[in-house]
């Protein structure tokens, strides 16, 4: 199992350097949508920061992560199925999209930061949130890829199944960062990050226990 997952992590990895214009092309997204958003709104602060800033990363995300299986051919998704347990199959994507998805968090973070006013006060809860709004994102839409690769017109219903499904998570998600923009005491985010990580275990919880049936599909 150990060695699978290693081994599918590793393909992952390097079937994105060979195709190094998809992880352009989310990179460049990014890029764009800060560059725009400075030039449009010039200084960001509050409220707005926190709800521009998790909108960029939520649509980014969406171009990196649904492309998780539909990348690879019919062919190969059978042979995965002869030679690999299923189970390894979708944590190793669940594992290579969070970190993806989390990396885009920062490099966005680091944007963000740069071209506006840096309105976070409490910093850890803030990295906190991000880490599991990230793990969530990846499952998410992780597993809408994994559904959307088994239809006809996948493109079309990824973007129908992606973006209502990731509301319950969206939602503690910004009301957490925004209690971020002022000092806050534990107490006062204790059942945001509860809703959040139980969100979070519901997501990879029904990944992983309904992926090998619908791949057996």
């Amino acid at each position: 199992m150990i060695k699978q997952l290693k081994a599918l992590i590793y393909k992952d990895l390097l079937l994105d350097f060979r195709q190094l214009f998809g992880l352009g092309g989310v990179f460049l997204y990014v890029f764009a949508s800060f560059f725009i958003v400075f030039l449009s709104f010039g200084e960001v602060e509050g409220q707005a920061w926190i709800t521009l800033y998790w909108i960029v990363v939520l649509f980014g995300a969406v171009n990196a992560v649904l492309k998780s299986f539909t990348q690879e051919d019919e062919k190969r998704n059978i042979y995965y199925f002869l030679v690999t347990d299923p189970v390894a199959v979708m944590l190793s994507k669940l594992v290579y999209n969070s970190v993806l998805v989390l990396f885009i968090a920062l490099l966005s973070l680091i944007l963000f930061s740069l071209l506006t006013s840096y309105p976070i006060v409490t910093n850890g809860y803030f990295l906190l949130s991000l880490l599991l709004g990230s793990v969530g994102i990846a499952g998410n839409f992780t597993f809408v890829s994994a559904i959307a690769n088994h239809t006809r017109n996948k493109n079309t219903m990824m973007m129908i199944l992606s973006l209502p499904v990731i509301i319950p998570l969206l939602l503690p998600l910004i009301k957490v960062s925004i209690k971020c923009l002022a000092v806050v005491d534990w107490s006062v985010v204790k059942n945001d990050f509860t809703m959040l990580i139980s969100v979070d275990l519901l997501i990879l919880g029904i990944s992983l226990i309904l992926f090998p049936f619908l791949w057996r599909g």
